[in-house]
Parts: structure tokens; sequence; C-alpha cells
């Protein structure tokens, strides 16, 4: 890393706060999700800002270590939702920035807030959504057009040379060129670590900044691509740390631009600063909603000076979740930006990665604050050579190998790749079982084992277990 010539980046242009009244608030608003959430009962607030400044636009051909600039000086505008301790004195320091989910078509937030708001409350830190996708912002400009009208990541080409939109990652619009959000998130991190009076953690101890999302690809190609690029002040990174979900290789650098292939050795990445990336099991292999084959970017964990990385491979999650589309925007506001509702989620029951995720973030915070190395994942396993590769299953059919929980190592659950599950026939679980006394033993085993090898909160292990002792139990097999 310490080859690389280095630009140093500053602030956006403009950072100002929308005010909030009875007829215009924010998009997502957590008095606004999908189950409302009162954030004063936490002794938290939110507050909303625009940010505008100039980016540029890169490319980066097949073969070339690293980007370079097609586009200079292009002008930007996006919005940040922030949520944090109301009062400075019981903020941790540390901040998450979430490069929102778009997928939807409307910002969502899966990894950070989605999953792990409660973690975020519970320890007093902050959580800044941006919106990263023009799609995205146009629904917001649907939803309140006074609000919202300057929003936009413009094509800074002319239109006769606007070429059609890589379809990586869904529909987007030759007249937007989202490869405007590098440098943003650069002068982003720039602005939360300045001594700006526009600085929206003004008064505020920051003690690090991490990045978190699952956004097929886009922070994954910014952690490859675009933080080793940029610094602050005497060469310090922009970022502390990042934690990625799902997904493997990087995303599309530009508008036109497909996301890499898995093949491409530019996947093999590692970051100057601590780094972990959780995969469930539908991202690892060809096929299915996320045919993304992160099997092919595995490589060996890593803390060396200017090369981090910690892989989490999770045995039995699935790529879709319920659980963090209740941490959305409402049905209501999501109409009145005139896009589709996506119907809930609602499987029989579904793997609780927010657990893992949690977890996860302790470990990373623990690495940037102190040091401290993650724990090294377990792998999940296989069989078969690249593009044959199949999953090593159990006698129920989840997956072996990868980070261990008792919802694998004492299953009353099939779980899908997809997402979700299917429970087990009464007969398999009396099979497994002799009663729910040897069932339950079997979880707090587990449980204990995932808590010693830090892929599980102590103070999360007690709900893992009560949610066992609730589990309905087929009649017990007597003598």
């Amino acid at each position: 890393m310490s080859d690389i010539k280095k630009t140093r980046v500053y602030p956006p242009k403009q950072c100002r706060e929308l005010p909030r009244s009875k007829d215009s608030y924010p998009f997502s608003a957590a008095d606004h999700l999908a189950e409302p959430i009162d954030l004063s009962a936490y002794g938290f607030e939110e507050r909303e800002f625009i940010i505008k400044g100039n980016a540029n636009v890169y490319e980066w051909p097949i073969g070339q270590e690293y980007p370079t600039i097609r586009t200079p000086d292009s002008p930007y505008c996006t919005r940040l939702l922030i949520r944090r301790p109301a009062n400075p004195e019981t903020f941790n320091g540390i901040v998450v920035v979430e490069p929102m989910n778009y997928a939807s078509k409307y910002d969502r937030s899966i990894p950070g807030w989605g999953h792990c708001y409660e973690y975020y409350l519970e320890r007093g830190m902050a959580w800044i959504g941006v919106a990263i996708r023009d799609v995205a912002l146009e629904a917001m400009k649907r939803f309140d057009p006074e609000r919202y009208g300057e929003l936009g990541y413009p094509n800074p080409l002319p239109p006769e040379e606007r070429g059609e939109p890589a379809k990586s990652y869904g529909h987007t619009s030759k007249d937007s060129e989202n490869g405007l959000i590098w440098d943003m998130l650069s002068q982003l991190g720039a602005l939360l670590k300045s001594d700006s009076p526009e600085n929206p953690m003004a008064g505020y101890p920051v003690k690090k900044i991490m990045a978190t999302a699952a956004t097929g690809g886009d922070l994954s190609c910014y952690v490859r691509a675009i933080h080793p690029l940029h610094c602050l002040e005497e060469e310090k990174p922009v970022y502390d740390g990042f934690l990625i979900y799902m997904t493997g290789a990087p995303g599309m650098i530009n508008q036109v631009t497909p996301k890499l292939q898995e093949t491409d050795p530019r996947c093999l990445y590692y970051s100057e600063v601590p780094f972990i990336h959780v995969l469930t099991t539908g991202d690892m292999v060809g096929g299915g909603f996320h045919p993304d084959w992160a099997y092919m970017q595995r490589r060996p964990d890593a803390d060396e000076p200017g090369k981090k990385l910690h892989r989490y491979e999770i045995a039995g999650c699935g790529v879709r979740a319920g659980y963090d589309k209740k941490r959305c925007v409402c049905r209501e506001d999501v109409e009145k930006s005139q896009t589709p509702w996506r119907e809930d989620v609602h499987y029989e029951y579904e793997f609780p990665v927010r657990y893992i995720l949690r977890a996860a973030n302790e470990a990373l915070i623990s690495w940037m604050m102190d040091g401290i190395e993650p724990p090294h994942s377990p792998l999940l396993e296989f069989e078969g050579a690249y593009p044959e590769t199949v999953f090593v299953r159990d006698e129920v059919g989840n997956t072996k190998g990868g980070i261990r929980t008792p919802y694998v190592d004492a299953p009353l659950y099939r779980y899908r790749e997809e997402g979700g599950a299917s429970r087990l026939p009464d007969e398999t679980i009396q099979k497994l079982y002799k009663n729910k006394d040897a069932y339950l033993e079997k979880v707090i085993l587990s449980t204990v084992r995932a808590v010693q090898n830090r892929f599980l909160l102590a103070e999360d292990s007690a709900k893992v277990i009560l949610e066992a002792v609730h589990e309905r139990f087929p009649e017990e097999v007597t003598e």
C-alpha cells in the first residue's frame, strides 16, 4: 500500500441540515419505519442533511491495478440520515457510515441499522445512512419534491456520449452517473473527521469511523479500488474499518462498466485498515439470488501493516431475511414515493444473522480501537472444482463447516441459500434428539462454543437459549 500515490481528499463543498416539520419529514424517518421506533426513548435523536460536492468519475480497465480518472470534477448532491445519542456525552466515539441498499428502488439498511440497530442504541454509537443510487434519490424526490428536489448524481457526459448502463444491479438511468459515489464517500469521511462547522457530527468526540453495507459489491469496490488512493492529512486513512455483508466481487466502477468477474485477480483484495467480510451460504457459489461466487475470492486472513482482512462464512445463513425489512421505510411512504412496495418477507423461520453481525461489529471495533485481531472463521465445506463446486451437507441438508451456531449444530430447521427455512419433520427431530432436554443440552454447548470463539456475544447467548426453550418439540421418545 505504501507505494500507491495517494490523493488527499477534503470535505464536500456544502453540508446543510434539512429541517423537519409535521408535513415534511425524512424519507425512512425512524418513526415512519415498517416497525416505527421512538429514538427519544433510547436517548437518541435523528437529523437529516444534504451534502453537495464535486467528484471524479473513474474507469478501471481489465488488467489495471487501480482506477484512473475518466471525467473530473462533476457535481453531485445526496442526503445523509443520522441517528445518534442526543447527548454528546453518551456518544461512544464510533460512527457507522452505511451506503444504503437500493435493490427495492428505495433506500434500505441491511447489515447496519437493519440488523444491528439495537447494538448501536445499547452502545451509544452514531449511524449515518447515505444514498448512493439514482433510483433511491428519484424515489425520495417523488416522495417530497420540495425537500429533495436538488438530489442527484447527474451524468457529466454529453447525451450523445452516454453508453447503455450496465445491468449488474438493476435499472439505472443514462442521465445519472452512479460512479460519482466514490469520491463522495471519501469526502464524507473527511467531513466527519474535520473541524468544519458544517460537520454534522460537530460537538461529538468522533474516535473512529467504520463503513458497512450490503449493496451488491459497491463497498467492496470502494475498499479495493478507491480507499487505497485517498487519504487525509499526513496520509491518514479516510475510514478506520470496514464491515461488508454478502456478495464478493467488487461492483461497477461507473455507470456503464459491469462488476468484476469472479475469476478476476482484482477480487483477491485486502484493506489497509481492519476489514471483516461476512458471507452467507447464498453468496458462495453460482446460481440463485446472489450468484456471486464468493468461494472464488477466498484468501487467507491477514493482520499485517497495510494488509488486513477476516472473512466470516456462516453455516446455514441465507441471503434474504425479514428482520431488516422491518427497519426500513413503511409501506405508506414507499407508495407515496410511487415505488412498488415489495411485500414483507414471511418465512416459516429465518436464520438470525443479526447475532453474528453484532459480534462482527464488536470484533471490528476491538480491532480498530485496540488492535485485537478478530477470530478466524472456519470455512464452509465444498466438493468439486469450479464451476461445479457444491456444498457438503449434513444429514438434514444444512451446510457443513463455517461459523457454527446452535441453529446448525442442534437443528430443528433446514435452511435455504435464498433465505428462510423449513422445519424438519417430527420423525427426523425425534431421531436427532431423545427428548427436549437432550436438544437443549446441544443448544447450550454450541452456544458456549460460539461465545468462546467470539462469533456470538455473551449478552446474546441467553436470547439464543431462551428461543430454543420456547421451540415446539415433538413428543419425547420413550425407552
